[in-house]
């Protein structure tokens, strides 16, 4: 996936230590993408509710919304009826700074076939539609 590098953002250790304990979730060197490894559809209203307490700091809000946005992928819920996932593509364009780089690798530009897409992807493309124009002249700020 070819996200501008400007918007590249990625879990930090940090936020991955403190939501690993918030949690209770496993948390070792072994785990390569700890944010999608953790990833529990059974748990989304667990991690919607911990994201929207205002307890977590930017690079945690950030690296929960990974997990919700697999946690998502995974599950078999309707994505258009439920109103968790409403209320992560509302959090997603409300805090687009903060999720560019999210909105901007599910929505798998790179990929014209839908069936190569993830099921999140049509809702993802809409939000980076909206905003692409700017995120993208952001390269050039300083």
């Amino acid at each position: 996936m070819s996200v501008p590098e400007h918007l590249w953002r990625f879990p930090t250790r940090k936020a991955i230590d403190s939501l690993a304990v918030r949690f209770g979730f496993p948390n070792t060197p072994q785990m390569q993408d700890w944010e999608w490894e953790v990833a529990d559809p059974t748990r989304i209203g667990e991690f919607l509710s911990v994201y929207m307490s205002g307890e977590l700091d930017d690079d945690e809000r950030f690296t929960i919304m990974e997990t919700l946005l697999q946690s998502f992928e995974e599950s078999r819920f309707d994505l258009s009826s439920d109103p968790r996932w409403k209320t992560v593509l509302s959090e997603l364009e409300r805090h687009i700074d903060l999720h560019a780089y999210s909105v901007w690798y599910w929505s798998c530009l790179e990929d014209n076939e839908a069936e190569d897409w993830f099921r999140v992807t049509p809702h993802l493309r809409e939000i980076l539609n909206r905003h692409r124009t700017r995120l993208e002249a952001q390269s050039g700020a300083v």
